[in-house]
Parts: C-alpha cells; sequence; structure tokens
C-alpha cells in the first residue's frame, strides 16, 4: 500500500507487478504483457537486450516505412489532435457566431464571445476524454477491451477515408439541416440578449451542446487516444497533461479563426482542402493503430 501511494496507483488489481519505480497492473499474454515486463527491467538495469533495442516498424500508406518507436506519446498527442481538430462540427457553429457578433463592429464582443467558446470548447472536450480515459483504466484490464478499440478504430478508419472522397465542404454528418437551423436560431437568439451574463451563460451552452456533437462527428480518434494512454500506466498528472496537450491541438484550428476575426473583424474560413486530406490522414492511421490493436500491441509502447 505504501508503494501504490508513492506511484500514484489509483486503481489496485491482481496481478500487480512493480520494478523500480515502474508498474503494471493485469497480464494478458507473454508477446504483449511480457514484453512490457522486459522494457521495465531494461529500464531500470539501464541495459536493453536486442528485442528491446529493435526497432519495430510499420508501413503506412504515402509515408512508406516509419519506426514506431520513434514516434512518442507527446507526437501522438498533438497528430490526433490536430485531426480530430479539422472537424465541421464545431467549426460551423464558431463562425455563424463571428458573423454575426463582427456585424455588430464590436471588437470587445468578438473576443469576449470567441473567448468563450473555445474555453467552453476546450474544457468540455477535456472533460468528455478524462471520462473515457477512467472508463478505460476501469475497464481496460480485459483483452476483449482491446479488441474491440481495435475493430472501432478500423471502422471509424475506412468511415473517414470514406468521407475522403464523399467530401462536401464545410458539412457535418451528424447534424440534420433541421437541427442546424435550430441552432442557428437559438445562436442569434442567445446573441440578441440584453444582458451580457446572460449571453456569455447561452455561449457556454451553445458550445457545450456543440461538442458533444463534435464528438459523435470523430469518435474513434479520441477513443484510439484515451485507450493507448491507459497502456502505460503512468502517473495521473501525466495522463492528463497528453489529454490537454491533444487539447489545445484539437482547438488551434478555432483559436486561428477567432484571432483573426478578433484582429482584422473579418470572417476567415480554413480551406476546405484542409478538413478533406485531414480526414484521409486520420483514416489511414486510424485503419494503422487499429490493426496494431487488434495483432502486436506492444508496438504502441513506445517512448513516453
Amino acid at each position: 500500500m505504501d508503494t501504490a501511494k508513492k506511484l500514484e496507483i489509483k486503481s489496485l488489481a491482481v496481478p500487480l507487478t512493480i520494478i523500480g519505480d515502474e508498474y503494471m497492473i493485469g497480464f494478458d499474454k507473454p508477446e504483449n504483457s511480457g514484453e512490457k515486463i522486459k522494457q521495465m527491467i531494461a529500464n531500470l538495469d539501464g541495459e536493453s537486450s536486442k528485442a528491446v533495442q529493435k526497432e519495430e516498424k510499420v508501413k503506412i500508406p504515402l509515408f512508406g516505412e516509419v519506426g514506431v518507436k520513434s514516434l512518442s506519446l507527446p507526437v501522438l498527442s498533438v497528430v490526433l489532435g490536430t485531426l480530430d481538430g479539422f472537424n465541421p462540427c464545431s467549426m460551423w457553429a464558431l463562425l455563424v457566431l463571428l458573423t454575426i457578433v463582427i456585424a455588430t463592429g464590436s471588437r470587445k464582443k468578438v473576443w469576449l464571445v470567441g473567448g468563450v467558446f473555445i474555453l467552453t470548447s476546450a474544457v468540455s472536450y477535456f472533460l468528455f476524454m478524462a471520462a473515457w480515459l477512467n472508463a478505460f483504466i476501469f475497464i481496460g484490464y480485459f483483452s476483449f477491451v482491446q479488441f474491440a478499440i481495435g475493430l472501432v478504430a478500423i471502422i471509424a478508419g475506412a468511415v473517414s477515408i470514406r468521407e475522403f472522397y464523399k467530401f462536401k465542404p464545410n458539412v457535418c454528418e451528424v447534424s440534420t439541416p433541421e437541427q442546424k437551423k435550430k441552432l442557428s436560431e437559438r445562436i442569434k437568439r442567445v446573441l440578441r440578449s440584453a444582458s451580457l451574463p446572460m449571453m456569455l451563460l447561452g455561449v457556454v451552452a451553445i458550445a457545450f451542446s456543440v461538442n458533444l456533437i463534435e464528438l459523435l462527428c470523430s469518435l474513434g480518434i479520441p477513443v484510439i487516444f484515451t485507450k493507448t494512454l491507459t497502456m502505460y500506466h503512468l502517473a495521473s498528472w501525466k495522463y492528463y497533461g497528453y489529454i490537454g496537450l491533444y487539447d489545445f491541438f484539437y482547438m488551434l484550428d478555432d483559436i486561428i479563426v477567432v484571432a483573426i476575426a478578433g484582429f482584422s473583424m473579418k470572417f476567415f474560413l480554413f480551406n476546405s482542402g484542409y478538413s478533406r486530406w485531414s480526414r484521409l490522414v486520420a483514416g489511414i492511421l486510424m485503419l494503422v493503430l487499429g490493426a496494431i490493436f487488434l495483432l502486436k500491441p506492444e508496438l504502441l509502447m513506445f517512448g513516453s
């Protein structure tokens, strides 16, 4: 118990393997968990066997062979967060907000409304991903969960590639035209509010509801990312640090749009080509990660 407290092990279960300052909960297969234990021993001794030193590679279409261990959790956080961010669902609502606010001619209101929308979106998406993370920590010791996540990733990757070929600029596949019309009318009512606090509360509610839709638009990416994090049994602050890094790059396109609107008082829209090609790259990456989860999950245990 003293060791568990020192290592910040929140969910105690058996088997629990502790080597130095690293630990692993559960054991599925020698080629998965066994390799992780070898890596933990190598880290403790400062030595690596040939098996540990060997650079595993995967072949990714358009990119060729990529050394998996040359990747890292920070890189994965940045790449997946950025790809997840180029999604029309949340951007559409932000652009409607900015279009109406810019027409008022108030630069202060543009910064205020845009900033509240971004802050609420970032916090709500962070909380959604934290919920996924804790769910996987709680149930993630079962091998069928890993198999299911692999299938989800492959299906999400196939859907993303399909969207690349059937791409419609600035169209969210989850929202119906009727829902978008209702949301647009709701945005107008909120921005016409005479009370500034009530207007900002309305923007918070809109941002939160839009991010629920956004989660449905790209469910595969945050799910595969949070499940990958749980494979490392990190300290709690590291888990949330990586989610925070993902979240920042997820919001980066919205931040750029609001910054341009705030400084120039002009409407700005990313070229739809960015969104389209990001779906192809995300789809390929999801297929690769899904296949790794199903066939050789230990490849995902690159340096953290």
